[in-house]
């Protein structure tokens, strides 16, 4: 929600727009095939259905469930019905999408929103520095700050900072 209150204040205060339909954001939620293991496969069932859960939350109009098994190859079709089968539990039973917004009003959601908001005002003022976002790309920033992220995770996992189960923590031997 914090993307889209952004959106709105930007479309309308940056570049001027009185349309209330150019100030709605619309946006696709792809769960992070990234967090899947290949240890413990099973474990991403539940990684993915809190990663479904948490776009339906978030206000995404729409949203893709990676499968279980995308760690070790391309999906079974036990899979993929399983994926299917996660969304569809979530919009149908579990209620989260009767409502607008089901964490609205929470101390702590709106914390992480105002969180969340001043990184996002941060980070465009970083690329508006470096010349707009296709000088950020020409230069290589967008490329360096996937790297970085990345290694940061995966330094992050091998400490122990931040936990895998299955992985780091809980691990089968």
């Amino acid at each position: 929600r914090a993307v889209r209150r952004v959106w709105a204040k930007i479309m309308k205060e940056r570049f001027g727009s009185d349309n209330p339909r150019a100030q709605m954001m619309r946006y696709h939620v792809q769960t992070d095939g990234f967090t899947l293991t290949e240890q413990q496969p099973l474990n991403n069932v539940v990684r993915v259905a809190i990663q479904v859960l948490s776009g339906v939350l978030g206000g995404c109009q729409s949203l893709h469930a990676c499968s279980y098994d995308e760690a070790l190859a391309l999906p079974s079709e036990e899979a993929v019905q399983l994926s299917l089968r996660t969304q569809q539990i979530v919009a149908y039973e579990s209620g989260v999408a009767d409502t607008v917004d089901p964490l609205g009003g929470s101390y702590y959601v709106e914390k992480l929103t105002n969180e969340i908001e001043k990184g996002i005002y941060d980070y465009i003022a970083k690329i508006d520095e470096i010349g707009g976002a296709q000088e950020a790309i020409n230069k290589g920033y967008i490329q360096r700050e996937i790297r970085r992220s990345a290694y940061d995770y995966q330094r992050a996992v091998d400490s122990g900072e931040q936990v895998v189960v299955g992985v780091n923590m809980f691990a089968s031997k």
